[in-house]
């Protein structure tokens, strides 16, 4: 369950990171300080995912699933619904990694010992 929590933090991360600079270019972003951080809040979220893979710093794993929830409950709250499937895709990452993160705490423990 870590690996699959540490691979949806990055593709999520990365779709996140993706969709925001298009934004950006095409559409001159939502404003500087929301640009900003949803910039930072997605390479928070790929290091999250890199970090559940290696096996390290459960808090930081645990952090950066909390803000893909809270991406994933402002994209549902927000204007941001496009389209159905990418709905649908952001929610499910934005779900099952914090409930594999918490799940699975024990293997962080572990190593630690």
């Amino acid at each position: 369950m870590r690996i699959a929590a540490g691979i949806l933090l990055i593709v999520l991360g990365m779709v996140l990171l993706i969709s925001f600079v298009y934004v950006l270019i095409d559409y001159g972003g939502y404003g500087p300080a929301f640009d900003l951080f949803a910039i930072i809040a997605s390479v928070f979220i790929v290091t999250g995912g890199v970090f559940c893979l290696m096996r390290k710093v459960w808090g930081l794993c645990f952090a950066s699933a909390l803000v893909a929830l809270l991406f994933m409950i402002f994209w549902l709250m927000g204007s941001f619904l496009a389209e159905a499937w990418l709905t649908w895709l952001i929610s499910i990452m934005g779900t099952l990694p914090i409930i594999f993160v918490c799940v699975r705490k024990r293997e962080w423990q572990e190593i630690s010992a």
